[in-house]
């Protein structure tokens, strides 16, 4: 058994609040591990749940990014580019976290990325398409 988990419930792993919701959310996760399933975390959950965390609950960025890094020790939980993002991502804010994202997105399928931002095309992978 497979299954997909919301931002909500991500949300919930990260702040743990409300508690009761949190708790849930844990014993879900232990219980998939136990028979040996997963939950899926897309990238655009990681993505959603980075700007929550950000805006609602007031977590600085650094902070969200970790907290989110460590919803995916969890060998019941599995995603898509994010991972990798969250693992390798350097401290300078530039390109951000989503723009990173995007960019690991596109590679995992083989694809180059256009964009008309400088520093993200500074980056592997990346051109900037230049404005006529």
């Amino acid at each position: 058994m497979s299954i997909a988990l919301d931002t909500s419930v991500v949300v919930r792993l990260v702040t743990g609040r409300p508690e009761h919701q949190a708790a849930t959310a844990r014993t879900l996760l232990e219980r998939l591990e136990r028979i040996g399933a997963t939950a899926l975390i897309s990238d655009v959950v990681v993505a959603e749940a980075f700007f929550a965390l950000r805006h609602h609950y007031r977590i600085p960025d650094t902070l969200a990014l970790e907290q989110l890094a460590l919803v995916f020790d969890d060998p019941a939980v599995v995603g898509e580019s994010a991972p990798a993002v969250l693992a390798g991502l350097p401290s300078a804010s530039e390109p951000g976290f989503v723009d990173r994202l995007i960019l690991q997105h596109a590679r995992d399928r083989r694809h180059g990325l256009l964009t008309f931002d400088r520093a993200l095309a500074a980056l592997p992978g990346a051109d900037r398409l230049d404005a006529v």
